[in-house]
């Protein structure tokens, strides 16, 4: 059980910070970076107890593409070729391993493109690629991991997640890169309990066909995947990292996804702003894991002796070490998630309760996903025999 680092624009002094010592991986960024500095990376910080992984991340080859052109293997036909032609994919795996032999990362995601008709035979296609991809690696000792892009909007229907499970994991490969696709703003949290309970369900297949789920993109919704099954859970510092968006992508990520500072409160699961902050600890709110939080020590002092001075570079900071030491938490089995989330959403009653109310400055945070995550964790377990 593990978390990883989702690499976005300059990282990579994250990766040596002392207090996120409990990240034992990283998922690399060719759309941010160019080939010598990732080259860099894996050789700085891969290690027996560190895994890095490279995402190829060619889901929109045809137009969003930041710093991929400069990569050896992106197809220069690509605004011509045909991206259903299993032939091409095969010579852009070919590319690829040759970028991923000199890289020498420990694992390396299959290429896929972002599902514009998530069917069973774009889900067979994808496997075939990342099929093709591990017998060209084989006996290199650069594991695979099958890239799993899925529309959350595409598994409502009936016996699903079913499907998708069950093509995945019909050829050889036992490691998912998992990655839901959600429209709405990054910030904000997904709250739709039938797509959750069905995300949460083929989490849940995956990993008991004995194939590991390694979750991309995750944010707090990390306790869904946890309590699904998922071995391992990856996010970043910006909220774009947090959330797939087709934004990410895009020659002008340099801004990385917003430069707002939040705290994030597990009494709440919740994204604060520094006068919502304020508000919580006024009324005794502030969990003792957040007390704890070496970075929200930090950010708390100087809340209190300069008021209103941006704290972006810790923000990021209190909430990997959360992110992190909340993963070890739930894989110890040492949170039980309805217990929590029955409590969170009691807090949000009080708050809104109490006389005069507690209001949060954006209008949109009141708590509102905490029922729908509740009804998602509980039909999930249920259904898995732990409700």
């Amino acid at each position: 059980m593990a978390v990883y680092h989702q690499m976005g624009n300059d990282s990579e002094n994250l990766l040596r910070e002392v207090d996120l010592n409990r990240y034992r991986g990283a998922v690399l960024s060719p759309v941010n970076d160019m080939q010598a500095k990732v080259s860099n990376q894996i050789r700085r910080h891969g290690s027996a107890t560190f895994e890095t992984v490279f995402d190829p991340q060619l889901y929109y080859p045809g137009s969003l593409r930041g710093k991929l052109p400069t990569w050896p293997y992106f197809p220069q036909d690509v605004d011509t070729a045909d991206p259903a032609s299993l032939s091409w994919w095969r010579g852009v795996n070919a590319r690829l391993l040759d970028t991923v032999l000199k890289l020498r990362p420990h694992a390396v995601c299959s290429p896929a493109v972002f599902p514009k008709d998530p069917s069973d035979e774009y889900y067979t296609f994808n496997r075939q690629v990342a099929d093709d991809l591990r017998a060209r690696l084989e006996g290199t000792g650069i594991e695979v991991l099958q890239s799993l892009l899925v529309p959350l909007g595409g598994l409502r229907a009936e016996g699903r997640s079913a499907a998708v499970a069950s093509i995945a994991t019909a050829g050889p490969l036992d490691r998912v890169y998992l990655i839901f696709l959600a429209g709405g703003q990054p910030r904000r949290e997904l709250q739709d309990s039938i797509e959750l309970t069905c995300a949460m369900r083929l989490i849940r297949y995956l990993e008991e066909a004995a194939v590991r789920v390694l979750v991309g993109f995750s944010s707090s919704d990390l306790l869904l995947w946890k309590a699904a099954g998922a071995a391992d859970c990856a996010t970043g510092k910006f909220f774009n990292l947090r959330r797939f968006t087709t934004s990410r992508f895009g020659p002008d990520e340099e801004e990385g996804g917003g430069q707002l500072w939040y705290w994030f409160e597990e009494a709440l699961m919740a994204f604060l702003r520094e006068g919502d902050l304020t508000r919580i600890r006024r009324v005794g709110m502030v969990s003792p894991v957040s007390m704890a939080n070496p970075y929200g020590q930090k950010i708390l002092r100087q809340v209190d002796s300069r008021p209103g001075e941006p704290w972006l570079a810790l923000s990021w900071r209190q909430y990997l070490y959360w992110f992190a030491e909340f993963e070890a938490r739930l894989s110890s089995k040492a949170v039980d998630c309805n217990a929590l989330l029955r409590e969170t959403e009691q807090r949000w009653d009080a708050l809104d309760k109490s006389v005069p109310p507690v209001l949060m400055e954006e209008r949109a945070n009141n708590g509102s996903w905490v029922r729908p995550w509740r009804i998602a964790v509980t039909e999930a377990l249920a259904e898995a025999g732990g409700g």
